[in-house]
């Protein structure tokens, strides 16, 4: 006996669909950090130490840092973000934060709602060099050099959780919200 019409097709689609999902499917939950056409005109190659040393040249250009958050000052028409920033990975994912070169300042034109940027928090941006705010000493005697930067997107990323008693493989993020997660 030979199927045809609609019982082949959906023998077709039997033996492909698994191919597609294994190959694929990720992808549909686990979308880019932003999409390209956020990240049209930004330099991605930029590291936080260049535009400290560059932040003159660099004003007005649109770059991606990440780091994780030091302090939040939410005003009534914007708000500040110390953010200690960190090496990229090929996600825009932030490593470990380098607190020896100094800070970002952040600044977004609305408030922001502190439970989404507590301090810790990891975060990955979109924004434009600004300047630097003038250097100031902390009170352990350590210069604090902020360069500050205009907040145009941001991607706030899940806690690092011990997914199956740390496994060494990559996981799903709960909620399907962003790349992988590696416990």
């Amino acid at each position: 006996m030979s199927v045809s019409g609609p019982g082949r097709i959906i023998r077709v689609l039997c033996c492909f669909l698994p191919v597609v999902l294994l190959t694929g499917g990720c992808a549909i939950f686990n979308p880019p950090t932003f999409t390209p056409r956020q990240l049209s005109g930004v330099d991605t190659t930029l590291s936080y130490s260049a535009i400290l040393h560059n932040y003159r040249e660099l004003e007005g250009q649109k770059v991606v840092v990440g780091g994780r958050t030091v302090h939040l000052d939410n005003r009534t028409t914007r708000a500040y973000v110390e953010l200690d920033p960190a090496p990229l990975d090929h996600n825009f994912r932030p490593g470990v934060p380098d607190a020896t070169s100094g800070l970002l300042l952040l600044v977004f034109p609305y408030p922001v709602d502190p439970s989404a940027l507590r301090d810790g928090q990891r975060i990955t941006v979109i924004a434009t060099v600004r300047r630097m705010k003038r250097p100031a000493l902390t009170d352990s005697g350590r210069t604090l050099r902020l360069v500050t930067l205009d907040v145009l997107d941001l991607h706030t990323w899940v806690p690092e959780t011990a997914i199956m008693g740390g496994s060494p493989y990559p996981v799903m993020t709960p909620g399907f919200t962003g790349p992988y997660q590696v416990p």
